[in-house]
């Protein structure tokens, strides 16, 4: 989340931080079994060396090192809790609306990872996005996956039966007579979202996405326009997170 984010929303970010680390502490995770969290963000978290931050921010590190340190003392010990217990607090950059239903992206349905809508503000950076694909790359890492496709006659008539998920992007996909999953095609073209529309004609296939990331749990940038509308950071975490509490955690171990 960018250090010059409102602070409720960095609070918020905080929280969902702290919480997601509690969450792997309280379990084994078999990529790394003698660490509580790693780095890998197909994992567990991304991180930056705070040396690297300042860096980036130059003439304002102060002022967000300042932020960033008042939004971890403001909140210390505070975590989303269900049923007791620190929740998987999933965030990402920006929604298209709506966040996804966790079911649909990774297949198990969690109680306070549910669709809800996300009003993400006008200074989102680079939320529309295009990406084409000439026809033989297309078919050459499509086929890879799916080699049942039947990617003859015209790609204008590869495409048929987009399902929406609950977000509004996409589900599945029937791509030359087989069903393929918006987050399948999302890793397969470097797609920054599963909302995205599809045209493809002789000059290739074109991605048309919204938004950011894998759409479930805490928008990054809907946290900064709810705390710009004046929300709190409790308020904006049960926002995202159905059902949950924020209160004083402490690990059991």
């Amino acid at each position: 989340m960018p250090a010059s984010f409102e602070p409720e929303a960095l609070k918020a970010q905080t929280v969902a931080a702290r919480t997601y680390t509690l969450s792997k502490m309280e379990r084994t995770v078999e990529a790394h079994p003698d660490a509580d969290v790693c780095t890998d963000i197909t994992c567990c978290q991304a991180y930056i060396d705070p040396a690297d931050a300042a860096a980036n921010w130059g003439e304002n590190a102060q002022t967000y090192t300042d932020k960033i340190a008042a939004a971890v003392a403001d909140t210390d010990g505070m975590a989303a809790l269900f049923q007791g217990q620190p929740i998987q607090a999933v965030f990402f950059s920006s929604a298209a609306g709506r966040t996804v239903d966790a079911v649909e992206v990774w297949g198990n349905a969690v109680p306070y990872l549910t669709s809800v809508d996300s009003p993400e503000g006008d200074e989102v950076p680079n939320y529309h996005s295009t990406v084409t694909v000439p026809l033989d790359e297309f078919k050459s890492k499509l086929l890879a996956q799916y080699p049942q496709a039947d990617l003859s006659g015209e790609p204008a008539g590869w495409f048929a039966n987009l399902v929406p998920n609950s977000a509004g992007g996409v589900e599945t996909v029937d791509i030359g007579g087989t069903t393929v999953g918006g987050g399948s095609l999302r890793t397969l073209f470097g797609l920054r979202s599963t909302s995205f529309t599809v045209s493809a004609s002789a000059d290739g296939v074109t991605f048309s996405v919204t938004g950011y990331g894998h759409g479930v749990g805490m928008s990054q940038y809907g946290a900064n326009a709810l705390a710009k509308e004046g929300k709190s950071y409790d308020e904006i975490l049960k926002w995202y997170y159905t059902g949950i509490d924020v209160a004083p955690y402490t690990p059991q171990r």
